[in-house]
């Protein structure tokens, strides 16, 4: 009973992680102004179509026409596990007495490509048990604060490719989608058991993890429309005006699936004198095929008057797959067979799934000195980060910084500079992230090249 509930209760923490992906970025001057985009790239590419339709695609001054990044931390990380030792080393081995389950999932989310200055530490301590005739109490210690209240788990919309061709404003292409959401709730027992030391195990009690989680993927045909409706007072030649754009998808699915239901263990009539039961009772929705199809769009709109620009726009409105052969399949604990089985519950029905809307708003205020001020609102369906963000340049010279709230609603902070020689430029940026386990901040440091 006690290995269960040790098992168990790691497997908790380790999917337990509120993630704060969404400010992450692999260029170091982003990085360096608080995961903001103040040139036309990034982000508002992304989520704007209208921009489209905007002739200097980077209005910055001295904005590069690219940047490669300089994985130093992955350097550091190989040197200190050889990939020929991976198999041995105890921080991926289970057998070995130094595994920690919770450091494993803070290199998932948290991956180290870039240098860590400062490392968010591992909450680690002595478990603690209370045994009594019919009585177990656990006492997680420090590790109770990576107990979730609420829902947690992780999910992202990406569009791995985007490719197409532009005439007149019209813009034919293919793109391609990936998105997957994976959420755990604690039920009210566990969660109780988990976190509160003055309440033990009790007997003929479900201990769960109630969980939801899907993934799917495919390409979409797409057909988009920008232009520029008004000029400003700068006239045609400048950049002044109002700009729309929009984008028509077909969405062609290529694979899906979905799971959901409890997994966990029910105490038998006396928690220590019996062996608790592993509890599952999940469904499995799997396409058979690649034949999911929908329609959806995006949106933007673009205001520029001189220095100043705003915008607006949403990706995936109205996304919704249909999936017409699909296999339902059902999960359960046999405790006559000790074993799991699967039921076939139906096959080749029809079912469907949606694409979360993903949206951005920023505005940006470029001053003729060099200075660059803005700021963005992102939410990429998995909740809304805010970065603002300020860059001056000098020379060749130049200095960042910004602020953001992540997902976790907590206050992370970037700053940086850079140096440029002729075409080649050398970028630093420092930022604060929760991307850890723990409650702590730690501190990256990003590099890059910049080529102009």
């Amino acid at each position: 009973m006690r290995n269960g509930v040790v098992v168990f209760a790691l497997a908790a923490l380790v999917l337990a992680p509120r993630p704060a992906r969404a400010q992450f970025s692999l260029d170091a001057r982003r990085v360096g102004m608080g995961g903001v985009s103040l040139s036309r790239d990034g982000n508002v590419r992304r989520y704007n179509p209208a921009y489209r339709a905007v002739k200097n695609k980077n209005r910055v001054s001295g904005a590069p026409k690219f940047t490669i990044p300089v994985p130093i931390g992955l350097i550091q990380f190989f040197k200190d596990h050889p990939i020929n030792q991976l198999g041995h080393d105890p921080m991926f081995n289970p057998d070995s007495a130094a595994f920690n389950p919770v450091e494993l999932m803070d290199i998932v989310f948290n991956p180290p490509i870039f240098y860590e200055v400062k490392k968010a530490p591992t909450p680690t301590n002595d478990v603690e048990f209370t045994l009594g005739k019919n009585q177990l109490i656990l006492n997680l210690g420090a590790t109770r604060v990576l107990i979730p209240e609420q829902k947690f788990g992780l999910g992202s919309t990406s569009r791995l490719l985007d490719l197409g061709f532009g005439f007149g404003g019209i813009n034919v292409g293919v793109m391609g989608f990936v998105q997957y959401d994976v959420g755990f709730t604690l039920d009210s027992a566990l969660h109780q058991f988990l976190t509160d030391t003055t309440v033990g195990a009790q007997p003929n009690t479900n201990y769960a993890l109630l969980g939801d989680g899907i993934a799917q993927a495919g390409i979409a045909p797409t057909v988009g429309f920008a232009e520029r409706l008004t000029h400003g007072a700068g006239g045609p030649e400048t950049d002044d005006g109002f700009y729309i754009g929009g984008a028509l998808h077909y969405y062609l699915g290529a694979t899906y699936g979905r799971g959901l239901g409890p997994a966990g263990f029910t105490t038998g009539a006396t928690v220590l004198g019996s062996t608790p039961t592993p509890l599952l009772d999940g469904t499995l929705l799997t396409s058979n095929k690649a034949n999911g199809h929908g329609l959806g769009g995006d949106v933007g709109i673009v205001w520029i008057s001189g220095p100043f620009e705003v915008g607006a726009g949403a990706n995936d409105i109205g996304a919704q797959l249909t999936w017409s052969d699909t296999k339902v399949q059902r999960f359960q604990y046999d405790t006559a067979g000790d074993s799991i089985s699967t039921t076939l519950v139906a096959n080749h029905v029809e079912s469907k799934t949606k694409l979360p809307i993903t949206y951005i708003a920023n505005a940006a205020l470029h001053m003729g000195t060099g200075t660059t001020v803005g700021g963005d609102v992102v939410n990429s369906g998995r909740g809304t980060v805010i970065h603002v963000g300020a860059e001056q340049r000098t020379g060749p010279f130049a200095i960042r910084g910004g602020i953001s709230r992540d997902q976790r609603k907590k206050m992370q902070f970037g700053a940086g500079g850079g140096i440029r020689l002729g075409p080649i430029g050398l970028d630093v940026g420092f930022w604060t992230h929760s991307n850890s386990l723990s409650t702590q901040r730690a501190i990256t440091m990003a590099t890059s090249i910049s080529i102009y």
